[in-house]
C-alpha cells in the first residue's frame, strides 16, 4: 500500500506530501543564495537545515449519523457540482465551492470537530514541533463515494528569516485499475470491460477519478475553513490543480501569499481577498504593484507591509487585507484605524484607498471603498487613518470628506450618496446604507492610480480595531520568527468528490504528493530558484 497521498474509489490513504522550508540567510559572495526542502515522503519528513515547527489537522466526511452531533442549524447539500452556498451560511470544504453548508461558523467549527481524522504538531518556534517529530499524517478513509470530502490544514512558522511560501504538488500514479461491467457502461467511461477504447479515434486512456475529483487551495487563518475575506487561490479539477501545483524550472507551483488577477477576471471580492492582491491593470501580463516586507522606514522597531511599485510609474492596483468582523455599529462607537507613510519617491496618492467587505444580516455581502488623500503624498512621516470615522459619514477633514464611498459590483461602481447633506460632506454613513448591525468582515488598504501612470511609494503598518491588534497586513514574504516572534501561517488543500458521478470512477485510483517550498525573501524576487540551485 502507498504511502503517500492517494485517493481511490474504495480508499484513500493520505501521506501528505512535502513541506519545504527555506535556510535562514545567505554568506557573502554566494550567487544560489540558500533555500532547502523537507518532505514527507514515503510518510516520513526527511529534515532539511533550516528550524521549521509545524502542525497539521486533516478532516474527512463520509456522511456519518454523528457528524452533525452538536450542531444548532442544519446541513443542507449544495449544488450537485458543488456550487457557492445560500447568503449567511457556511459551505464546507469551501465557501465558493461546497458540497454542504451549514448555519453558520460555530456549527462550522462543530462540523470540523466530528470529521477530524487526525492532527499533530505545535506551529510555533518556541515550544514548537521540529517537522520531523510530527506523526505521519495518514487518514485511512474506506469506500470514498460520490459526496465525500475532505481537506487537510497546513500550518508552519518561518523560525528565523522570512520567506516566499509555494504549495506545490506531483501527481505520482493514476490508475484504472481494471473495468468493471457497470463501469464500462457508464457513458462517461472511455474504455471498455476489456480495458481497450470505445472510440478508436481517442489516443489515450483517461483516468476519470481525476477528473471528477474537485480542488482547492487557499490562504487560511487555521480554521479550517473559508471566512473572513479568505479566497481560494485556484478551484479546479484534481488533474488541472495539480497541474498548477507541479514544479518545473523556477516555477515552484502556486505562491500562497495572494493573487495576481488580469484586469479582465476580476470580481469585487478579488479587492478584499485575505493575502496580497495585485491587479493587472496595464493588461501587460505584468504586476508591477506589490506589498513587500521591509524595515520601518522610520527607523523603528518590527517590520512593515510596504506597497511599491519599484519605482515604475504604472497602472496598476494592489490591496492587502486584514480579517475585522464587527459590527458597523460598533466599529461608529469605538475605533478601526491604520497607520501609513508616505515615501519620499510617491506620487501618488497617500494613504489611498481604504475597502471594505461589508456583510448584511441575510448573509449579502458588498464591497465598498473609500479614497484619501491627505496633500501630502510624500511627507516621510507616520500618520494615523481613522477609518471608523469615514464609516461614520464623519471623516477627518484630511481624510478628504469630499470623496464618497462606491460600492463595486460585476456592472461597476455605484455611489453611495450621502442622506446627511447638512454635515459639510460627501461620505454616506454606512450604517444607514447597510444597517448598523452590518458585519465588516475584512479590511483592505489599496494602492494605485488606474486611470493615470503613477509611481507608488507608501508604508502601511498597525492595523487596529478598538485599539487591539488586527495582526500584520500580509505582504509578499511570509514574516519569520526574526521579526515577528512565533508568526503562524496556515494554507488548506481541500478535496470533494461531487454527487453527479458514479460508475465512471469504479475502481480509479490516484496518487499525489503535496508540499511546501519556501526560499529567504533577502537577495531573491519571489519567481523560484531554479532546481539545481534549491
Amino acid at each position: 500500500m502507498a504511502d503517500r497521498f492517494e485517493l481511490s474509489r474504495r480508499k484513500v490513504l493520505g501521506g501528505l506530501g512535502t513541506i519545504g522550508v527555506a535556510s535562514a540567510g545567505a554568506g557573502l559572495g554566494t550567487t544560489a543564495f540558500f533555500s532547502d526542502t523537507e518532505t514527507f515522503e514515503n510518510n516520513k519528513l526527511q529534515a532539511g537545515s533550516l528550524d521549521m515547527k509545524a502542525a497539521y489537522s486533516a478532516h474527512y466526511s463520509d456522511w456519518s449519523e454523528d457528524e452533525d452531533d452538536g450542531l444548532d442549524g442544519e446541513v443542507q447539500m449544495t449544488d450537485p457540482s458543488g456550487g457557492p452556498v445560500a447568503d449567511g451560511r457556511v459551505g464546507l470544504p469551501s465557501n465558493v465551492a461546497s458540497m454542504i453548508s451549514v448555519q453558520d461558523a460555530d456549527d462550522a467549527k462543530q462540523f470540523l470537530a466530528n470529521t477530524q481524522t487526525g492532527a499533530d504538531g505545535d506551529a510555533s518556534c518556541s515550544g514548537g514541533t521540529d517537522a520531523d517529530d510530527l506523526d505521519k499524517p495518514v487518514i485511512e478513509l474506506g469506500d470514498v463515494k460520490p459526496g465525500d470530502f475532505g481537506e487537510v490544514t497546513f500550518s508552519f512558522a518561518l523560525c528565523d528569516n522570512p520567506g516566499y511560501v509555494w504549495m506545490n504538488g506531483e501527481l505520482v500514479d493514476a490508475s484504472e485499475n481494471g473495468v468493471t461491467e457497470s463501469e464500462a457502461d457508464d457513458d462517461d467511461e472511455d474504455q471498455k470491460e476489456d480495458g481497450s477504447l470505445k472510440d478508436a479515434n481517442d489516443s489515450e486512456k483517461t483516468v476519470e477519478l481525476l477528473d471528477e475529483v474537485k480542488a482547492a487551495v487557499w490562504l487560511d487563518d487555521g480554521n479550517n475553513y473559508q471566512n473572513g475575506g479568505e479566497q481560494p487561490l485556484i478551484v479546479d479539477s484534481l488533474r488541472n490543480v495539480l497541474n498548477e501545483l507541479e514544479t518545473s524550472g523556477s516555477d515552484r507551483g502556486i505562491r500562497i501569499d495572494g493573487r495576481n488577477v488580469a484586469a479582465s477576471d476580476i470580481v469585487p471580492t478579488d479587492f478584499t481577498a485575505h493575502g496580497v492582491n495585485r491587479f493587472d491593470f496595464s493588461t501587460d501580463g505584468d504586476y508591477d504593484l506589490d506589498f513587500e516586507l521591509t524595515n520601518d522606514p522610520a527607523g523603528g522597531s518590527g517590520k512593515v507591509a510596504h506597497g511599491t511599485s519599484g519605482g515604475a510609474s504604472t497602472t496598476d492596483y494592489a490591496t492587502t487585507s486584514v480579517p475585522v468582523g464587527e459590527t458597523i455599529g460598533n466599529i461608529k462607537g469605538g475605533s478601526l484605524t491604520y497607520e501609513y507613510y508616505g515615501g519620499a519617491d510617491n506620487t501618488n496618492s497617500a494613504p489611498d484607498e481604504v475597502w471594505l467587505l461589508i456583510e448584511e444580516t441575510d448573509g449579502t455581502q458588498h464591497v465598498v471603498y473609500h479614497t484619501s488623500n491627505d496633500g501630502d503624498i510624500d511627507a516621510q512621516t507616520w500618520k494615523t487613518r481613522n477609518v471608523h470615522l469615514e464609516v461614520d459619514g464623519d471623516p477627518d477633514p484630511e481624510d478628504n470628506p469630499g470623496y464618497n464611498w462606491f460600492e463595486v459590483t460585476s456592472g461597476g461602481n455605484t455611489k453611495i450618496p450621502d442622506d446627511d447633506g447638512n454635515d459639510g460632506n460627501s461620505v454616506a454613513d454606512l450604517g444607514a446604507k447597510y444597517d448598523d448591525d452590518a458585519t465588516v468582515v475584512a479590511m483592505a488598504v489599496g494602492l494605485g492610480n488606474i486611470g493615470s501612470a503613477s509611481v507608488s511609494d507608501v508604508y502601511y503598518r498597525n492595523p487596529s480595531l478598538n485599539g487591539t491588534s488586527l495582526g500584520h497586513f500580509p505582504t509578499a514574504c511570509f514574516r519569520g520568527s526574526a521579526d515577528d516572534h512565533d508568526h503562524v501561517h496556515s494554507a488548506v488543500f481541500a478535496w470533494w468528490l461531487p454527487v453527479d458521478h458514479a460508475n465512471e470512477i469504479q475502481t480509479d485510483s490516484v496518487e499525489f504528493d503535496l508540499g511546501f517550498y519556501t526560499e529567504q525573501c533577502r537577495h531573491n524576487d519571489g519567481t523560484g530558484m531554479a532546481p539545481e540551485n534549491a
